[in-house]
């Protein structure tokens, strides 16, 4: 096999793996071809021979925030495992494939402030970037300086400014470049604040996140209520303006998407294998057995639910494939 045989040269090749060995969600058919890559050099060198071969290609990062479908994926699934790292100063640079939560630990360990929110977040810092992740108060957008990306047969770098940043949102979710490299300015710690900080990110998480349970992470994105007028009226509609929730939503300029989803009665909603979480609204949590094609149909049972209820349009945070 040709193909096969070429993609040897840039790393660790498997026929026809189940991607639900791969993604957190446990699902996923399989992948044709299935190569792990450890090295940037290895990912470029890929990424211009599959560009060249017109193949069509899939990267997987983490295996987060992502539901692949049930069938057959015909082509090459790229998992990126690259881990430079080194830390110098205040600056931070990190291989895409880094997952995020070990770079939060890592610079933690350094010395270094204002990335512990990224402790117990699933998926690498390559994925982190094209999503613009983010929790307690901050994104990744806030700290990144630059970054590293393959684009059209080359390796281009490009300011944390130029990558149009949003809320869960950058350009790379819709050009096809590929994060390869990411450099961050972080701030010295002059005392333990910064373990201190990892801790309590991680003791909220695991106090308000479903545990030891298969999912992608958060479903939907929180909802805006600075921007749009129209949804900042319909949560005044719905509930109390004196409410202290419904202060904190407007204080922060978003409406928790667990929380309408919760409000509308659907912890605990199931279709096939796929249910919603009774501990975050905001997860879909998948039992033994469980599809894509389960997700979807609760993800659209979720949606309309809130929409009938509320008037709100729930978006997709997580990527269907």
């Amino acid at each position: 096999m040709r193909m096969y045989e070429q993609l040897k040269q840039f790393g660790k090749v498997r026929l026809n793996e189940p991607l639900a060995k791969h993604t957190t969600c446990k699902i996923g058919g399989p992948a044709q071809f299935f190569i792990s890559i450890s090295t940037t050099e290895q990912l470029v060198g890929l990424l211009q021979y599959l560009d060249g071969a017109g193949t069509e290609y899939l990267i997987l990062g983490g295996g987060s925030n992502m539901v692949p479908r049930d069938e057959s994926f015909e082509g090459v699934v790229i998992e990126i495992r690259t881990g430079q790292l080194s830390i110098e100063g205040n600056t931070v640079i990190a291989d895409a494939g880094i997952f995020t939560a070990k770079l939060a630990h890592e610079t933690v360990k350094a010395g270094l402030t204002g990335f512990e929110w990224g402790v117990g977040v699933p998926g690498t810092i390559g994925g982190a970037v094209r999503g613009n992740a983010g929790a307690m108060g901050k994104e990744i957008k806030d700290d990144l300086v630059k970054v590293a990306i393959y684009q059209d047969g080359e390796v281009v770098e490009i300011d944390g400014s130029a990558c149009g940043f949003a809320y869960r949102e950058s350009v790379f979710k819709h050009s096809g470049s590929v994060v390869l490299r990411v450099w961050l300015a972080l701030q010295k710690s002059e005392s333990l604040d910064g373990m201190k900080k990892a801790l309590e990110v991680l003791a909220y998480r695991n106090e308000t996140q479903p545990k030891g349970q298969s999912s992608s992470g958060c479903v939907f994105k929180n909802v805006d209520v600075r921007e749009s007028e129209k949804n900042r009226e319909l949560l005044l509609q719905h509930f109390s303006p004196d409410s202290d929730m419904v202060k904190r939503f407007l204080e922060i300029g978003k409406i928790s998407a667990g929380w309408l989803i919760q409000e509308a009665g659907l912890k605990g909603t199931r279709v096939g294998k796929a249910v919603v979480s009774e501990v975050h609204g905001n997860f879909i949590v998948g039992e033994k057995g469980v599809t894509s094609r389960d997700v979807r149909e609760l993800i659209e049972v979720i949606k309309e639910k809130v929409y009938h209820t509320y008037g709100i349009e729930l978006e997709e945070e997580i990527k269907i494939i």
